[in-house]
Parts: structure tokens; sequence; C-alpha cells
């Protein structure tokens, strides 16, 4: 009879630390869903700055998620997201948004398919799970290393 207590008891202590451990160790979605909430952050930016426009609880729209990507050799720009702590909480290559392309039937001959831009409106998503408090700009040098140039703290 005490087994068959001690079996019951160990059984309906489990589930309970089953379940905390599994919180505890929760895996974050590195990227979000256009059905779902995330921080959109906007950015006005120029090749050598960036400013912080706005940041917004909202569905992302599948546009600036088809865009979104880690970090890759394509990228010449990329953002840093960091935590309150000063962890990184995730890396996101944004390409050249300073580069604007030809997208239109017609202009395949052409030599070139775009051309620079001054300014651009970037728009990044990060998962709700993420608390973002500093975002860091890095630019490819020529070598083809990323060179952190800009700090923004989220007020």
């Amino acid at each position: 009879m005490k087994k068959i207590n001690l079996i019951i008891f160990i059984l309906s202590i489990f589930p309970v630390a089953a379940d905390d451990l599994i919180n505890e160790n929760k895996i974050k979605k590195l990227h979000p869903s256009y059905q779902e909430d995330a921080y959109v952050v906007t950015f006005q930016g120029s090749p050598n700055s960036f400013i912080l426009k706005d940041i917004k609880i909202k569905k992302p729209k599948a546009r600036t998620l088809k865009k979104l990507k880690f970090i890759n050799d394509d990228d010449e720009f990329a953002i840093k997201v960091f935590d309150k702590n000063g962890a990184e909480l995730i890396a996101i290559g944004i390409g050249n948004p300073f580069y604007a392309t030809y997208e239109h039937i017609g202009y395949e001959d052409r030599l070139y398919m775009g051309g620079p831009v001054s300014s651009a409106n970037i728009e990044i998503a990060i998962p709700l799970e993420f608390k973002p408090a500093l975002f860091i700009v890095s630019k490819r040098d020529n070598i083809g290393n990323f060179n952190d140039f800009q700090e923004i703290l989220i007020p």
C-alpha cells in the first residue's frame, strides 16, 4: 500500500516539475509570422547614419518578413538587437537598402540593373518574446568584415 501511495505521489508531482522545466527552457522564435503581432521597428537611414523612427507592436507585412534573414554574404548592412543586459538577441541582414534595383520587364538587357540612393526607410520585425533595448548598425568593409558604426538606444 505504501508503494502505491509513493508512486501516486511521485506521478502527481512530476508533471508540475516537467512544466516548470519546459517554461524555463522555452525556445524563442527567431522570425515572427505575418499572422502574429511583433515589434515592427522603422529606421530612416543613409549610408552613414540611421535614425529610429518608430517601434510598434503590430502584425508585420509579408513584404517586410520576406526581406528579413540572418546575415549572409550578400548583406552590406546588418542590425544587431540587444536586450537591456547587453546580450545579443538576434542579428538581421538587411542587404543594401541604399542600392535600388530595377524590377520591371524590359530592363534585362541593361548593363546596370539599379543605382545608389541617398536614403531609405528600413523596417524590421522582431518577435515579442525578445525585449529589445539597443540596436547596433553594422556595415561591411572592403575585406568583408562587419564594423559597428552606430548604436541606437531605445528610449
